[in-house]
């Protein structure tokens, strides 16, 4: 997911510099513009929330159901993304 929202950056010509400014930029220039719903951005952040939980948190591990469900978001995401970015 991250790095189709940074292709759509990329193609936009948009700036940015982190992690959560890719985030942040998704949601300025694709979400609040009504190219991606706006629940798309709120998976975005929420997949991004996991990785880092699943990167840097001793204690936590991911249950399969939330993985399947990540998963199913990031095929959404990037079908979607495609889209755009193939009409553009």
């Amino acid at each position: 997911m991250f790095y189709a929202a940074e292709a759509l950056l990329f193609n936009g010509k948009f700036e940015f510099s982190s992690h959560k400014s890719v985030i942040s930029q998704f949601g300025k220039h694709f979400v609040k513009t009504g190219i991606f719903k706006p629940e798309s951005g709120r998976r975005l952040n929420k997949a991004f929330e996991k990785r880092l939980l699943g990167d840097y948190s001793y204690s936590t591990a991911t249950e399969e159901q939330t993985a399947r469900e990540v998963l199913h978001w990031a095929s959404q995401f990037v079908k979607e993304a495609e889209q755009v970015l193939d009409a553009g």
